[in-house]
């Protein structure tokens, strides 16, 4: 079959002289993006091709590994840093699928082994925007030395490398400074990112003068970002490739929906022309939105996964198709959750409802066990603000919020822990998890010694859980009783009880 490259672009099944003639199109480099996964290819990217088609940016980019161990990059050199988009699901009732051959990346380079090339860089000055994605553990100081020869482990200590190379050969021109639009999910990214590179370059000893530079010429945006991408269709890639025609080893598979909003001014907004493509970018304060749609998308995602998982689901698919699990889900969203939001009524209901839609993508098979990774740092970070205003508003916890920590307990049984990941089995299906190990070590320590070590040792525990959950009105006796329901019935039969119960309350 034939590979995915510019040199077979024209032998490709439905490709026309028009996209041959874009492909061919010579656009400069003007973005840096520090991430080449699945999500910046379906989001970012995907932006950025929209608006080249449109002609309003005109402009690619430069895709940055960002850890050693880096698979994507050589993949991205092999196929002439093209690959295919596709985006399926449902919008406003209707069943949509959009595929397109995406060439908005210029060039794709391993800082680890190309690492003057990366800081060369910054010599061009074409180059106005940097992008990002390196998970929401990628924004984070790391005590490491400076750079002489070789890349800094972490993101932000090659972003200040960059920009040290950026100030050093303009002289520190006043009109030379990058927007930094970073777009992990981390609350205040871009001023989180901006005080730690400000921390580094003092650490480093890059001088006051840098600082100021970094200080005043740079712009670092604060953003959120929303798009289900689950990336490569590893169960059906050969089906796709037969469809597509070609062979295609970073095709991306997301949804239709997209929001991405940016804390920036009105210049920018011209410079970033989005919303002249139609595209939903939104350009304002992000805790609102934030809050929406961490409380309404990605808190439910976690308070879902081990739930839907020991009940013998796979898929958050699968979990909207099975009747209760439907109903446990429904529960928390629109009981639980969008009461006690402090939004607009009528956008808040909109963006919840769009949130059912997502789930119900029939197009999208979106792993439980994908969402289970680091479900302990989720929780924290996307459920318990939700939890504590619920004990505020109510002076109790819900009952979804402890039973699903009662079933994170089952999940993270862990029967080998190596390299922060645990292994285990549960209905005949192996699977994978990770997160911290002190996390891993409590729940094994709790598994070998059960009843000795009982659950209320573990939900007082604040190195797991940054807290003490038995001073949670209730949380406490609920997840014991949860429990012990998922431990005699199963978590299928114990999650109706919940909802029958919940209902005659």
């Amino acid at each position: 079959m034939t590979s995915l490259s510019k040199a077979n672009f024209s032998k490709l099944p439905n490709v026309t002289d028009t996209d041959k003639s874009f492909l061919e199109k010579a656009l400069p480099e003007r973005v840096i993006q520090f991430g080449e996964g699945n999500f910046l290819r379906a989001y970012i990217n995907w932006m950025i091709h929209q608006m080249n088609k449109q002609e309003v940016f005109n402009g690619r980019t430069v895709a940055i590994q960002p850890t050693p161990h880096g698979k994507v990059v050589p993949k991205l050199k092999a196929q002439d840093n093209l690959y295919t988009t596709i985006l399926q699901g449902v919008s406003d009732g209707e069943e949509k699928q959009e595929i397109e051959i995406n060439s908005s990346i210029s060039r794709s380079l391993n800082p680890y082994e190309e690492w003057e090339t990366f800081l060369a860089l910054a010599e061009k000055n074409t180059i106005e925007f940097i992008f990002s994605n390196t998970t929401e553990a990628g924004i984070v100081y790391m005590d490491e030395p400076y750079p002489k020869n070789e890349s800094p482990l972490s993101f932000p200590g090659k972003l200040t490398a960059l920009l040290h190379r950026r100030f050093i050969f303009t002289n520190g021109s006043s009109e030379t400074g990058f927007v930094i639009i970073p777009c992990e999910l981390v609350e205040e990214n871009g001023s989180l990112l901006k005080s730690i590179v400000i921390k580094l370059a003092r650490h480093w000893e890059l001088g006051e003068a840098f600082v100021q530079w970094v200080e005043k010429h740079n712009t670092f945006c604060n953003t959120l970002v929303d798009r289900i991408v689950p990336g490569y269709p590893r169960e059906n890639a050969a089906k796709w490739e037969q469809k597509l025609g070609y062979q295609d080893h970073l095709m991306t598979i997301g949804e239709p929906f997209h929001l991405f909003v940016i804390e920036a001014d009105e210049e920018l907004e011209e410079r970033l022309p989005f919303q002249k493509t139609g595209l939903n970018v939104k350009w304002g304060k992000v805790r609102p939105f934030r809050k929406m749609k961490v409380s309404l998308l990605n808190a439910p995602h976690t308070l879902l996964f081990s739930v839907g998982f020991l009940s013998g689901l796979q898929t958050v698919k699968e979990v909207m198709e099975d009747q209760t699990a439907n109903e446990y889900v429904k529960k928390i969203i629109y009981e639980d959750i969008l009461p006690i939001l402090d939004f607009e009524k009528n956008e808040k209901k909109a963006f919840a409802d769009s949130v059912i839609e997502r789930f119900q993508n029939p197009f999208v098979r979106h792993q439980l066990t994908d969402l289970g990774l680091n479900a302990v740092q989720k929780l924290k970070s996307r459920v318990f603000p939700i939890l504590d205003q619920h004990v505020d508003l109510y002076l109790k916890v819900s009952e979804t919020f402890s039973f699903s920590i009662a079933a994170l307990f089952h999940y993270y049984r862990p029967e080998a822990i190596e390299d922060g990941h645990f292994l285990s089995k549960k209905n005949g299906m192996e699977y994978k998890g990770r997160d911290d190990e002190v996390v891993l070590k409590i729940f094994k320590e709790f598994w070998e010694t059960k009843p000795s070590f009982g659950l209320e040792d573990v939900l007082s525990n604040q190195e797991v859980w940054g807290r003490d959950l038995t001073k949670v009105p209730g949380m406490a006796r609920d997840v014991a009783y949860f429990f012990k329901e998922i431990e005699a019935c199963g978590a299928k039969a114990a999650m109706q009880d919940m909802l029958i119960t919940s209902i005659k309350r």
